[in-house]
């Protein structure tokens, strides 16, 4: 139905409502013009009545009343001084007066001229007499049914109107959902909206919108795969690889950062290809891929990258020689499990080489060393392994002197807190990161080197629920600052940590909890998404922000900024290093922020070291950033124990 013939009927609706309007209002005009006309007659009788008695009696007014009273309509007359009467007339007899269906009005009204003697006048109510009539029964029947009729047709009426605008009231409220980010094309759509048109024509919009974001996020995973994998097997490439170990070596912190670098040297399969099927050659690389993945991505924080054709670099962070030594046992006893395969020795198939590296030490130093190692590994012959030179044979730390460690840190009120400050474009402190460290009586450790181990041992829930009473706590010393709180994936995986960090929440002012930013990284948020969501939605109903950091280091799609309500994503450092000379880099930049444009998240860089970084990351629409470049880290004072007893629950 077009909208001119919708405000036809609503404006008929209305001229129907304004006559019954004027029907009601005629009537009570009727009575009321009644009312006044009989009370103006009994007032001029009485002033008569008045002149006369001046000079005559009331017994000589008797004929002149007699033939006023037909006049009037009047029933009875009559006049009274005190309880005497004067003068009494009647047309009717007295059972006719009293008869029910006849209905009187009587006036009492003083004379002025004569003290004490007022004139009573009944009169017959013609109005009232005519609605006790019959004949007024039925008129006011079939009013009452012409009234009933129209109701009903009103009724009808509103209710037809009522369905023909509910469909531009759906159309209204799924554009303001559009409106508010909703982009999706959900059951919510109603098929009876109106104009249908224009609901058909949002259907096809938002379905190319819809396509449009989805090749976006394919080529947003393109971007990323070209930025940090290997075409052929799927692993990171040399370059991902030597900037992340470069990322390590600097050591920002200056926290005394170390680890392992093993490479490992498989047979050169593409010389195999003229003399096999490429097809078996490709399935056997994938079954050297998968064993290598297998073994390796196990340990968190492990990379394990192409190096150079048949070369592969693994880059274990914070890992001891012994470790290193344990997983290339592992590795050359699992070739025993690989299918065999003509043309290719199975005991002379794997040559591993070991490197320890610490902080200080440079990208070339390192490989250089493991290259040599690995070169001497090949020609012994033979599936072996062999660490670089000058490798001291760290013993690590097992777990029971983890556990150890770890224990008697939260005995002592938990870890030593530093803070880092991330600044928006303008140069303002946007928020403050805390970062946790422990000591191990000769220096601090960071918690990519610990949190392995606190999650290993299952310690969690309580590690972050003393952490975020003591960064709540914190917060109220602070009480213009926004602050970060690190919480770890599996402390959110665990309904009895949401439950206490609801009730933590529920004791905070809300003008706190928006202070409270919850950081958690990027291929955590990917792999749970769906377990997250209503976690991250509880965050946001209570007022808190999150934010998602690393960002770039895994290959993951980014849809998960328009599933859920994150408001920052932090780039990670690997990827903000010498941004200026990788164009790349800078490419998986701008189709991130062309991600965020639709939604409210903003991009902040993470590990910011020089101004030509700082610059190049403006210049792409970076909103903020993080690192040595504006402030390094700093230690808070922890003494905040006074505090922390108001959280605990």
């Amino acid at each position: 139905m077009r909208l001119t013939t919708k405000l036809s009927a609503f404006i008929t609706f209305l001229s129907v409502l304004a006559m019954l309007l004027m029907l009601v209002g005629c009537a009570f005009s009727v009575l009321w013009l009644n009312n006044q006309r009989v009370e103006n007659r009994v007032q001029v009788l009485a002033t008569e009545v008045d002149k006369s008695l001046l000079v005559q009696t009331p017994a000589q007014l008797n004929d002149w009343l007699s033939r006023l009273m037909p006049v009037m309509n009047a029933e009875q007359l009559s006049l009274h001084s005190g309880s005497h009467t004067l003068l009494m007339l009647s047309r009717q007899e007295h059972q006719m007066i009293e008869n029910e269906p006849n209905r009187f009005i009587q006036f009492d009204v003083p004379l002025i001229h004569q003290s004490g003697v007022k004139l009573r006048v009944l009169l017959l109510d013609p109005a009232k007499t005519w609605l006790r009539s019959i004949t007024a029964a039925y008129t006011l029947g079939a009013l009452l049914s012409v009234v009933l009729v129209m109701s009903l047709l009103l009724l009808m009426m509103h209710r037809w109107l009522t369905r023909q605008w509910r469909g531009m009231e759906q159309l209204e409220v799924r554009a303001e959902a559009i409106i508010n980010g909703d982009r999706q094309i959900t059951d919510k759509k109603k098929s009876d909206e109106w104009p249908p048109r224009a609901s058909r024509a949002l259907d096809v919009l938002l379905g190319e919108l819809q396509e449009a974001s989805e090749q976006r996020l394919r080529i947003d995973i393109l971007i990323r795969t070209f930025v940090a994998q290997d075409g052929r097997t799927g692993l990171n490439n040399r370059l991902f690889f030597d900037n992340q170990l470069a990322t390590l070596l600097e050591d920002q912190e200056a926290v005394g950062t170390h680890g392992v670098v093993m490479m490992v040297r498989l047979p050169d399969l593409d010389t195999l290809s003229g003399e096999l099927n490429p097809s078996i050659v490709e399935e056997y690389l994938f079954d050297l891929v998968n064993m290598l993945s297998t073994f390796v991505l196990r340990y968190p924080g492990a990379l394990l990258a192409r190096y150079f054709r048949s070369d592969f670099a693994v880059l274990l962070p914070h890992r001891s020689l012994k470790e290193a030594n344990s997983i290339a046992d592992k590795l050359i006893n699992a070739v025993d499990s690989l299918p065999p395969m003509r043309m290719v020795n199975r005991d002379d198939l794997i040559h591993i080489g070991i490197s320890a590296w610490h902080s200080g030490q440079t990208v070339s130093q390192v490989m250089d060393n493991v290259e040599m190692a690995t070169r001497r590994a090949t020609l012994l012959g033979g599936n072996n392994w062999l660490n670089g030179e000058d490798n001291p044979l760290e013993a690590g730390r097992g777990s029971v002197r983890w556990r150890s460690l770890l224990e008697n840190t939260l005995s002592r009120g938990g870890p030593r807190l530093y803070q880092k400050p991330a600044v928006n474009k303008e140069g303002k402190v946007q928020h403050r990161v805390m970062l946790a460290r422990i000591f191990d009586g000769d220096k601090e450790l960071l918690p990519a080197e610990y949190m392995p181990l606190v999650q290993q041992l299952g310690m969690a829930g309580h590690w972050d629920q003393q952490l975020v009473t003591r960064i709540a706590a914190l917060s109220e010393w602070w009480p213009e600052e926004t602050l970060v709180m690190p919480v770890n994936i599996d402390s959110l995986l665990q309904r009895p940590f949401v439950l206490w960090l609801q009730n933590m929440l529920l004791q905070c002012p809300k003008g706190q909890r928006k202070r409270f930013l919850f950081e958690l990284a990027e291929a955590d948020v990917c792999q749970h998404i769906n377990r997250l969501t209503p976690v991250f939605r509880a965050l946001n109903a209570f007022g808190c922000r999150t934010a998602v950091s690393r960002a770039g280091l895994t290959v993951v799609s980014s849809a998960y900024v328009r599933q859920l309500p994150v408001e920052l994503i932090k780039l990670d450092p690997g990827l903000v290093r010498n941004i200026e000379r990788r164009t790349e880099n800078q490419l998986f930049v701008q189709n991130l922020i062309e991600v965020c444009k639709s939604t409210r998240a903003q991009v902040f860089a993470a590990g910011v070291r020089t101004r030509a970084e700082w610059q190049t990351l403006v210049g792409l629409g970076v909103a903020g950033g993080q690192g040595d470049f504006f402030a390094p880290s700093q230690p808070v004072n922890s003494n905040v124990k006074k505090y922390s007893q108001r959280y605990r629950i």
